[in-house]
């Protein structure tokens, strides 16, 4: 049984099954990759359902991605996200490490480099999580 779940939102549902699969397939069903059909599915999700890590790809067409993304590192910190996107601009990569997001491929991506990114924020998630528990501690008490 999984242990650990990976949300996916992109709004092209090709690219999403193509990364689903390859994950599943990759992480040897050690991961439950779900894809979610709309970054307000995906929300849902982080609020109501333990979600280990969010692949999202925020297109230029909408907001929708880009606002999951804010929400999430404003509201969900403790949930990693991994912008893995079609529309790779210095102006994307800029705005994404405003929101605090750390890990960023832009595609085509090898499927074996993204299962290696995905291993390591899996990996890290916990020691990162920590760290905000100790200085929300710190914060309360001052």
């Amino acid at each position: 049984m999984p242990s650990r779940r990976i949300a996916i939102v992109d709004n092209d549902p090709t690219a999403a099954l193509v990364t689903q699969r390859g994950l599943q397939k990759l992480l040897n069903g050690d991961v439950k990759v779900t894809v979610a059909p709309s970054p307000n599915a995906a929300w849902m999700d982080c609020l109501n359902e333990e979600v280990d890590l969010v692949i999202v790809d925020p297109s230029p067409q909408g907001g929708a991605a880009t606002s999951l993304v804010r929400v999430l590192r404003r509201y969900r910190p403790q949930i990693p996200v991994l912008v893995l996107t079609a529309y790779d601009s210095p102006g994307l990569r800029k705005q994404m490490r405003t929101f605090g997001v750390e890990s960023y491929l832009a595609k085509p991506v090898d499927l074996r480099d993204l299962g290696q990114t995905v291993r390591t924020v899996l990996r890290e998630a916990p020691l990162q999580q920590a760290v905000l528990h100790q200085l929300r501690s710190a914060n309360n008490a001052a």
